[in-house]
């Protein structure tokens, strides 16, 4: 809270505002008001889009400031030119003038771009898109046609702790690591569709903080739920300070909606269940001391004859039923006189097994109060006006003088395979899902970081249908479009490290191809579909590549030579003030490197679709064909 809040015998005019507050020299004030963009992270052992590396420990971090020059912002933020696209085919695209990549699956796109229909003429996506480049412009560049159209974005962004699987330098502090967050946020939120959903998974380290967060970009009001989510097991050994320390095996997910409110606003989640065997819940329950109540089988329903036709509160008819010569007996006399096993009793009467229940509701009072306890069994049709069985004719059965309603075991477990499964409506604890050998899932090898497509398949099942959009803009090696294609599910995947080639592509080329392992067996996955790869056109970053991977002054001083020639340098650099800089000369390989970096224009680091035909970017005909196809022809 800031410091004008209201104090004990103070009064004070101005509002009091809760929100994160940072206090560092360069952000003081509350995060929201915040207008620095942080273009990337510094992760291990990788290229920073924002000028910083692996080399750069101790070293500020650089803010592009919005109350600097407003017009680099928008410069920023403007839509990229695509380039190196793959078309990860299906066979009527084999025989559109598109060369295959025999080896790899992949298909370069060699000529105009036409054989590949990114939208359709009412501007809904029909490609499934896999991006490299950083995600912040990615994200900005798909806002261009993509502002809400998506249903579901889930990111498992770092976590901002040196034991995550991504390290961060020293210098890369709190404060900053939330305003790397509130920049995508504030863009993933563009892309929603007013029912969409956004899950967030993170750890306690930044947990507390990213909620707040969340609150001021989403709205505290669309704030839906927390998930707790067993990540690890608690046993073996510790490390990071958790010898001292409870073990952490519990990671979070936070969940917002774009809109709670409203025609178009977000309705419910889809139902979605946990599953775990009949009889190890019935086993479970009875070691535990715990009456286990579905016990016993409607062999008959016996004669259904009309009473009466009563109403409900609204005036809807509810047509009241009498039986008779209803035969009702216990699983274990039929289990002993048919000879059978209990597990092969209610495999054989799973249909028709039931408890009662003192259920409280107008409908049964109105029963009660119609029959006055002169029937002992009693069935009604009625059509409920809301509720998930709303519109649907629903046959209701109540036995004894107190009107016990009758609940269905089928209403609550499932038979699958021969396998009697019980159903737990889903809560805010998940655990069960395949912690070993997740390395590798999906058929390719990453070995810190890659979440189970279990976890995947049930965020997606809660928050989607078939053919809604869902998007990751922390992609790693690909889970979630991996999840995401087997389901049916449109998808849209963003990743700026250079894995996505050797990893992630492959991994969603294997989905196509029908790989087995994750979820395939669950959904009866047998590959097909397609997916659509492309890049954002670099310009600056080409430069930043190149100082970082140079390993000698000579091959720098080739590069800066270069830089001189064609990058886009700060506003402030002389150059021929530089080149005359013996102070220069003396400096280590490191330190030339990051004097290099600091004169780039971070602004530039990507090419603007609008620059695209100047001709001093060698924009090659195939890539203004894909730009164009993608943003528009028309949209310079």
């Amino acid at each position: 809270m800031s410091d004008n809040s209201l104090k004990k015998g103070r009064y004070t005019r101005y509002s009091n505002k809760i929100g994160l507050y940072s206090t560092s020299q360069d952000q003081i004030g509350f995060l929201n008001n915040n207008n620095d963009v942080v273009l990337s992270f510094p992760f291990k052992d990788t290229i920073l889009e924002a000028g910083m590396s692996k080399e750069d420990v101790g070293r500020e971090e650089r803010f592009l400031h919005q109350e600097v020059d407003s017009s680099d912002i928008d410069t920023l933020f403007e839509p990229k030119v695509l380039t190196n696209v793959k078309y990860s085919g299906i066979q009527e695209f084999r025989n559109s003038g598109i060369q295959e990549f025999r080896n790899s699956g992949i298909q370069e796109f060699r000529n105009s771009g036409k054989a590949i229909e990114f939208f359709d003429e009412n501007g809904n996506l029909q490609q499934n898109l896999l991006i490299k480049g950083n995600n912040l412009l990615a994200l900005y560049s798909l806002r261009e046609r993509l502002a809400g159209k998506v249903k579901l974005i889930y990111i498992d962004p770092p976590y901002n702790t040196e034991s995550d699987s991504f390290t961060y330098n020293d210098s890369f502090n709190h404060s900053s690591w939330l305003t790397f967050m509130k920049n995508r946020l504030e863009v993933a939120r563009d892309l929603l569709k007013e029912e969409g959903v956004i899950f967030v998974q993170c750890d306690d380290n930044e947990q507390a903080y990213l909620k707040v967060l969340m609150d001021e970009i989403f709205g505290r009001s669309n704030f839906l739920n927390q998930i707790s989510v067993k990540m690890k097991q608690t046993s073996g050994a510790s490390g990071g300070g958790e010898d001292k320390k409870l073990k952490k095996n519990i990671e979070y997910i936070i969940i917002y909606t774009k809109n709670m409110d409203g025609d178009s606003g977000f309705k419910k989640f889809n139902e979605v269940y946990d599953e775990e065997d009949l009889f190890t819940v019935i086993k479970q329950m009875r070691d535990e001391g715990k009456s286990w109540k579905y016990t016993r089988v409607i062999k008959s329903l016996g004669t259904r004859k009309l009473l009466k036709t009563i109403y409900d509160g609204s005036g809807q008819p509810i047509d009241l039923y009498t039986h008779e010569n209803v035969v009702i007996e216990p699983i274990s006399k039929i289990s002993k006189e048919e000879n059978i096993s209990e597990e092969e009793c209610y495999l054989k009467y799973f249909d028709f097994i039931f408890r009662d229940t003192n259920a409280q509701s107008s409908i049964r009072t109105r029963v009660m109060d119609a029959i006055n306890s002169k029937y002992d069994f009693v069935s009604i049709d009625y059509t409920p006006i809301s509720g998930k069985s709303k519109g649907k004719k629903t046959t209701l059965y109540y036995k004894g003088n107190n009107c016990d309603l009758i609940a269905w075991l089928k209403d609550v477990a499932v038979k699958k395979n021969g396998q009697l499964i019980k159903l737990e409506k889903l809560g805010t604890y998940w655990d069960g899902f395949p912690l070993n050998n997740l390395t590798k899932e999906g058929d390719v090898l990453f070995p810190n970081g890659k979440k189970p497509e279990q976890l995947l398949k049930k965020i997606i099942e809660l928050a989607t249908d078939e053919g809604d959009i869902v998007l990751d803009y922390h992609l790693g090696s690909g889970t979630t479009c991996a999840v995401a294609h087997k389901m049916n599910r449109r998808w849209i995947g963003i990743e700026q490290m250079n894995y996505i080639e050797d990893i992630t592509l492959k991994r969603l080329t294997k989905v196509i191809d029908g790989e087995q392992s994750g979820i395939s067996k669950a959904v009866n996955w047998q590959g097909g579909g397609s997916f659509v790869y492309f890049e954002l056109k670099k310009y600056n970053q080409d430069f930043l590549d190149k100082i970082i991977a140079a390993n000698s002054k000579g091959e720098l001083d080739d590069v800066y030579t270069e830089m001189a020639k064609n990058a886009f340098l700060r506003f402030w650099f002389d150059k021929n003030e530089f080149e005359k800089d013996e102070n220069f000369r003396s400096l280590d390989l490191d330190q030339r490197k990051e004097l290099l970096i600091g004169i780039l224009d971070e602004n530039q680091l990507y090419l603007n679709h609008a620059d695209m035909h100047d001709s001093r970017y060698h924009v090659t005909d195939e890539e203004m064909a894909l730009t164009d196809l993608f943003y528009g022809a028309n949209n310079d």
